[in-house]
């Protein structure tokens, strides 16, 4: 066999020791990188899920969608939707009457009250926050 066509073992190390360090500079950023993908998932499906139970109230019937407090799930129409990696930070109910789809005054109230605001929390990072907001009557969602 000719020395010229193989690599040496000290050759193999640094290319093994470059590949370390790059990997250990870039996991922070990627991980970092994760969470906000799935924060940002997390917001988008709750915004998605108030047009839905707003777009079933124009068929027709009043339509509810509901948070608790710290947990990691929504009701919408009647279904239990658990977010991935994220929480509610407070307890809200939205309801959406027919045939606009406009939201619905609370018990005693005879206006509903807008912007209606819904912070989504991520669970690895409880810094990092969406807020989702329902910014008219008509139930226009705006994630910030």
């Amino acid at each position: 066999m000719n020395r010229d066509q193989a690599f040496t073992l000290m050759e193999i190390l640094i290319v093994i020791g470059i590949i370390g360090i790059l990997a250990a500079v870039a996991a922070p950023s990627y991980l970092a990188w994760i969470t906000r993908t799935e924060l940002e998932r997390a917001a988008s499906l709750v915004a998605t899920e108030i047009q839905t139970t707003r777009s079933a109230a124009r068929k027709g019937t009043v339509q509810t969608i509901s948070t608790t407090a710290n947990s990691t799930s929504i009701v919408s129409r009647g279904v239990t939707i658990p977010l991935p990696s994220a929480t509610i930070d407070a307890g809200t109910s939205l309801s959406f009457q027919p045939p606009f789809g406009s939201i619905q005054p609370a018990t005693g109230s005879k206006v509903a009250v807008t912007p209606v605001n819904i912070i989504v929390r991520s669970t690895r990072n409880t810094n990092l926050f969406r807020t989702v907001s329902v910014v008219s009557l008509m139930g226009k969602v705006v994630v910030k």
